[in-house]
């Protein structure tokens, strides 16, 4: 039981079940109630949207053993408690379970792409798979570009749902239709909000291990340009999240979503405000791991969002 709360440990599976989520959602909350609305139904049968899930799961997993893989050093001084990586799992057999997971996630897509007829979007995931690789071997090491890469993925776990619908790759014209259209804005906000909130949860955890990653020659945004101009980028990013949020709901307003509105406000917009403040008072790493525990709820509920495409279609 021991090996096993270690490898569940090692893979982040909450994170794994977020991503699942994620996209279960986006398909059966939006996606399917958006083409219904036009008479049609989504481009992948229900066991290719398993599929897809599994194989993006599989990626992530890979990617965070990785990540660990060549964290070790950093994380010897920052969570010496926590470290799962050569206490309990050995390096060589993460090393194997980080090739094989990655192996699987890529060929599962390109299976799902190669059963709808457009194999080139299996090469989403051999994209993702590389990007993590680098990230953890070189890019989270260099100011900015780590975070914007991880940021990147994230937005991209829900993306890539959308590019396995006819409505977006098949042509011009489907994307110009009405459902078409709708989709493209709907993904457009979701991959926005993960990738803003996604920025200053990393911004935030690079504050948080900044001893660590310091004795490791890391090069990461408060380390180089300091701790209150990264503090001043986390709160520029949630200003933008704030605007954004203010957008979606006096476009929902028109319909009267006005239970998607009053959600919005107490779960998303007002615990963001709370961020904001708890990270001005911030100045050790306990008070930057809660700020960043409250982001990721913050992302779950903004994600968990989607249902009220549901109940109001």
């Amino acid at each position: 039981m021991k090996l096993l709360a270690a490898f569940l440990k090692l893979i982040r599976y909450p994170n794994l079940i977020y991503i699942g989520l994620t996209q279960f959602l986006l398909q059966y909350c939006v996606i399917a109630p958006v083409l219904a609305n036009s008479g049609e139904r989504p481009s992948l049968s229900v066991l290719c949207f398993v599929l897809l899930c599994i194989s993006t799961v599989l990626v992530a997993a890979g990617g965070y053993i990785i990540n660990d893989y060549f964290d070790i050093n950093i994380d010897i001084v920052n969570k010496p408690d926590k470290m799962v990586l050569d206490k309990i799992i050995s390096r060589r057999w993460a090393m194997a379970w980080h090739t094989l997971f990655n192996m699987a996630g890529v060929s599962i897509g390109f299976i799902v792409a190669w059963k709808i007829g457009q194999i080139y979007l299996g090469f989403t995931q051999v994209l993702c798979s590389l990007l993590l690789w680098f990230y953890s071997t070189s890019f989270k090491r260099q100011v900015l570009i780590g975070n914007v890469v991880i940021s990147l993925l994230t937005a991209l776990s829900v993306v890539v749902v959308g590019f396995y619908e006819k409505q977006i790759y098949e042509s011009l014209e489907a994307i110009m239709s009405p459902a078409g259209r709708k989709l493209i804005q709907i993904i457009g906000v979701y991959a926005t909000f993960a990738f803003v909130i996604s920025m200053v949860r990393e911004v935030v955890k690079d504050l948080e291990d900044m001893i660590g990653d310091s004795k490791d020659g890391c090069r990461t945004i408060p380390i180089v340009w300091g701790v209150l101009p990264a503090k001043r980028l986390c709160y520029g990013l949630l200003l933008v999240l704030q605007v954004l949020l203010l957008l979606v709901e006096i476009r929902v307003a028109i319909p009267g979503w006005y239970l998607a509105i009053a959600y919005l406000l107490l779960l998303v917009q007002a615990p963001a405000i709370y961020i904001w403040f708890l990270l001005k008072k911030a100045h050790l790493p306990e008070h930057y791991h809660k700020v960043s525990s409250l982001i990721k709820w913050v992302m779950l509920s903004g994600i968990l969002s989607m249902i009220f495409f549901k109940i109001y279609h």
